[in-house]
């Protein structure tokens, strides 16, 4: 009888776990010198503790079991949820900021035969208690700073703020379904059902000329000025000021590639500022995703902003595939164990050595890989 493994979860093998391993080394190398400090959440949190963060959670994506008190269960989604559930529980009489620090396995249910992982790896980091002026250029540096640690070949970072859709629609009074479905098809851009939708709103001209451009406010930071002239109010400016002061001071820090896309809105719904990821060559889907989301940990019982990122180690997986892991190979004749034993020992200063019996052969060493 063959056994195989639930759908949506995978086996790595030997190569593959040194190459995941290596990339987790170096990405937390870089979250230990920002001064990100280590924690870890249980793999399980109450089903309640996800209806509080995300409002309404989506069933179908969630492993949901019971425990001995019937109480609904849930293996954890992402690691922000648990995250602020915990910050508004231990810390919430401690001063901020707090900088933590994670790397764990994440579970969500994707749609059948879709050919994506229900199991991934995330490796992240969240910034609590200081705001956008104070937070936003510090986690994108340090989201730069990985990227050019895991020399990530033609990767863009693209960069958006979901309050320039919302600052508008609050403008208008688009709220509740109105909203969430002018979202979805500006998100598909969907042009034709988007231009039926805006004829249907009570808008003026310039409404109606910022929804329809929306879609296409995106590409390098020249679109920041067009995006200006399409603001009809002083809070759209403000945030597409910001970005622009913000695009400055990082190029400063970074070289890496970076666009602007103002029609982003993400899928998690307690993002509330800046949002951003990073693709890279080769991957199906973005390998970093982030934002800030300063309303989050309030629903827990304790108010505080906060801003952070993950990386997606399985994305990255395929692009570390020509990593080269070296070691020793020490071939030794059985009778010869204990001096191959302590020249091994030696050889391990250096690096990986494995160990090889030949009768027919000499204490002898080679490099491998």
């Amino acid at each position: 009888m063959q056994f195989s493994i639930p759908e949506g979860t995978r086996d790595l093998l030997q190569r593959e776990c040194r190459i995941k391993r290596l990339m987790q080394n170096r990405i937390e190398a870089v979250f230990e010198r920002w001064g990100y400090e280590e924690i870890i959440t249980p793999a399980i949190e109450y089903y309640r503790t996800y209806q509080t963060g995300f409002m309404l959670p989506k069933d179908e994506e969630m492993y949901k079991f019971f425990d001995q008190q019937g109480q609904i269960l849930t293996l954890r989604m992402d690691m922000t949820v648990p995250i602020a559930r915990l910050v508004a529980a231990r810390f919430k009489d401690q001063q901020p900021p707090f900088r933590f620090r994670y790397c764990a396995n994440v579970y969500k249910v994707k749609e059948h035969l879709a050919g994506k992982q229900n199991e991934v790896s995330d490796c992240g980091i969240e910034l609590i208690g200081m705001n956008e002026q104070e937070g936003d250029l510090e986690v994108l540096c340090c989201a730069c700073e990985v990227i050019d640690q895991l020399s990530l070949k033609d990767s863009v970072l693209e960069i958006g703020n979901v309050n320039f859709f919302h600052q508008a629609c609050l403008a208008y009074g688009i709220v509740d379904d109105q909203q969430a479905l002018m979202a979805e098809l500006i998100d598909r851009k969907n042009l034709p059902a988007l231009h039926e939708q805006v004829s249907k709103l009570q808008l003026d001209d310039a409404g109606k000329a910022f929804f329809l451009r929306l879609p296409w406010l995106c590409g390098k930071a020249d679109i920041l000025d067009e995006a200006l002239s399409y603001c009809f109010n002083d809070e759209l400016r403000a945030i597409v000021l910001a970005l622009k002061k913000q695009h400055a001071a990082l190029t400063m820090f970074s070289d890496a590639a970076i666009t602007y896309d103002l029609s982003k809105v993400p899928h998690l719904n307690y993002y509330s500022g800046l949002i951003f990821e990073v693709y890279a060559q080769g991957a199906g889907s973005a390998v970093i995703s982030g934002g800030r989301y300063d309303h989050l940990i309030e629903k827990f019982g304790k108010a505080m902003p906060a801003i952070g990122f993950s990386i997606k180690l399985d994305q990255l997986l395929p692009l570390m595939s020509d990593v080269s892991v070296k070691k020793h190979v020490l071939v030794y004749p059985l009778c010869k164990q204990v001096e191959a034993l302590k020249q091994a020992a030696l050889l391990r200063q250096q690096g990986i050595v494995e160990l090889r019996v030949d009768d027919q052969a000499d204490i002898v060493w080679f490099e491998e890989g």
